[in-house]
């Protein structure tokens, strides 16, 4: 057998020291891929529209855009009834988490609302889409996250 070959086992710990480099290299690929995996997760998250919930009746944000001062969106109504009088609510979040350098995995960065800005939006019948814009607050352009609450009034059919 060749000198360093892996099969060869070394008296004075050198089996050891293989072991601990193997899995020193195996611990740093699951890192990387873990990082990754986040990394595709979240540009997915980022890229798909928000779920419609019975709060909001079937309102969905379908594209969002931040500019340094502004935010750009379009509002859809995926519902069967007309939406009057809509209004985005828009929550401001500021990550709030130490970014020291430790060997420990970090725990996910917690969020501290900064605030909220509202737009309204017209009329938006079945299908309908519309497209809106509101200009980030000074005190709101540090947010690193936002969230859109659309909220309108739903007027009852008129039964025949």
């Amino acid at each position: 057998m060749e000198k360093g070959s892996p099969c060869m086992i070394d008296t004075r710990g050198g089996l050891q020291r293989q072991r601990r480099a193997t899995l020193e290299r195996l611990d740093r690929a699951r890192r990387l891929f873990g990082s990754a995996l986040v990394g595709c997760v979240s540009t997915t998250l980022l890229l798909v529209p928000s779920v419609p919930s019975a709060a909001n009746k079937d309102l969905v944000i379908i594209h969002t855009e931040r500019w340094i001062d502004t935010l750009k969106a379009t509002v859809k109504n995926v519902s069967a009834d007309r939406a009057e009088d809509l209004v985005i609510v828009v929550r401001f979040y500021a990550e709030t988490g130490a970014l020291g350098l430790t060997r420990r995995p970090r725990r996910p960065a917690s969020r501290q609302e900064l605030g909220t800005q509202t737009a309204r939006v017209p009329a938006l019948g079945p299908g309908q889409e519309a497209p809106f814009e509101l200009e980030i607050a000074e005190k709101y352009r540090k947010a690193t996250f936002y969230k859109f609450e659309p909220h309108a009034i739903w007027p009852r059919p008129r039964k025949k």
